[in-house]
């Protein structure tokens, strides 16, 4: 989604991922020169080096792979270094059948509103920025996605949509993700999008789940989910799409 987004994203940072099937997917599209890719896990790396059918993405020239924290890698680059990121962490929470709450797991750092502004510090004008972001199945991850949403644009990121997608390995079948950009100067129409996806297709260089028509169905969620994350913007967004 974030890739295509993007009318020409060239260089592109993926937090977490460590299975490399993200990497796998970034480096179908022509346009990318330089890929960094960020993970607290090196066991988690080589073992799916070695054992999935992607495992030699690493090996393209154009990426560099960092084993280190995603949030202070990213605190470390400098303004303007990327034109997409992609962050592809694990739960930020979990529940405490014990304590009967909710408790923070090491990931939470990626959350956290000075990580956000980092991100957006080291976008580019146009930049995407797209993240893990849990099921709306869940109360307390419903409220995540709202507060995530909300601390997005307070930092200046603007067009922060929640995108749904069906992956059965997920409890509850559904996971989701927030979709966002620097500004809106520059994005891909449906047109450009079908244009580069069939460009992929035609080299060989197929997907197994996306499709154009997902840039703008993914968005389309059950009303209870949107007026939770929209609240009373539901009705503006409505408006601008007519």
């Amino acid at each position: 989604m974030a890739m295509m987004d993007h009318i020409k994203p060239k260089r592109v940072l993926i937090i977490g991922g460590g299975d490399g099937c993200v990497l796998h997917e970034v480096l179908k599209h022509d346009s990318v020169e330089k890929v960094d890719h960020v993970d607290l896990d090196g066991d988690v790396v080589k073992v799916c080096k070695e054992y999935f059918p992607w495992g030699n993405a690493w090996d393209d020239p154009r990426v560099s792979l960092y084993i280190d924290d995603g949030a202070k890698f990213v605190k470390e680059q400098a303004d303007n270094s990327y034109d997409v990121v992609i962050q592809d962490s694990s739960d930020p929470t979990t529940w405490d059948e014990a304590k009967g709450g909710v408790i923070e797991l090491p990931s939470s750092v990626l959350y956290a509103r000075e990580h956000f502004e980092h991100i957006y510090r080291c976008l580019d004008t146009n930049g995407v920025f797209i993240m893990q972001a849990e099921s709306f199945h869940f109360p307390s991850e419903l409220d995540g996605i709202s507060s995530w949403r909300k601390q997005a644009l307070e930092l200046g990121f603007v067009n922060v949509k929640y995108g749904t997608l069906t992956i059965t390995s997920y409890i509850g079948g559904q996971i989701g993700f927030l979709l966002m950009r620097t500004s809106n100067d520059e994005s891909s129409c449906k047109k450009h999008v079908k244009a580069r996806f069939d460009a992929m297709v035609e080299a060989g260089k197929t997907t197994s789940y996306y499709h154009p028509r997902l840039q703008t169905s993914a968005f389309d969620l059950p009303l209870w989910v949107e007026n939770s994350i929209y609240g009373e913007e539901r009705e503006q967004m409505l408006e601008g799409e007519e």
